[in-house]
């Protein structure tokens, strides 16, 4: 699949360019964060650009990162090594907030990720990223407790 192809499981289809006029705000603030994912996944930089706040904060309490400002927010992505894209599995959204859960998808891995999105004046303000990474659970000792398969995965 070409990466500039955005791929959106269990997901309503929001047009970038729809008109927002007696739409929710949550509907809103999801078509706004589904755009942000598009534009990423074509590279188009100045589009991606216009979705954000100037004073955009993005940061990963996992790894401690931070970066202040929009500039910095498209570089992190324009310079990511490597050919990517975000496949959307999820969308939750409401007034002002939206969370999405992509698979990051490279070459050679595919990596779950969460984002919390907050928009002010229609601009994405603030973005906090989680990455989490599967691991084995501690002995467990209650009954109700299954295992399950986990979903196959194709990084291609």
């Amino acid at each position: 699949m070409p990466p500039d192809r955005i791929v959106e499981r269990n997901a309503r289809r929001v047009p970038p360019s729809a008109s927002t006029r007696g739409v929710a705000m949550s509907d809103t603030c999801e078509a706004l964060v589904r755009r942000h994912w598009h534009e990423a996944n074509r590279s188009a930089w100045d589009s991606f650009a216009a979705l954000l706040s100037p004073g955009l904060v993005y940061e990963v309490p996992q790894t401690r990162e931070r970066i202040r400002g929009s500039a910095g927010y498209v570089d992190l992505f324009r310079t990511w090594p490597g050919p990517w894209r975000a496949e959307v599995v999820n969308v939750i959204a409401q007034a002002g907030k939206a969370v999405t859960v992509i698979d990051f998808v490279t070459a050679t891995e595919r990596m779950t990720g969460i984002t919390f999105f907050e928009i002010e004046a229609g601009k994405i303000a603030r973005v906090t990223d989680f990455w989490p990474e599967p691991y084995e659970p501690p002995a467990r000792f209650s009954k109700y407790i299954e295992r399950y398969a986990p979903l196959p995965t194709d990084a291609s």
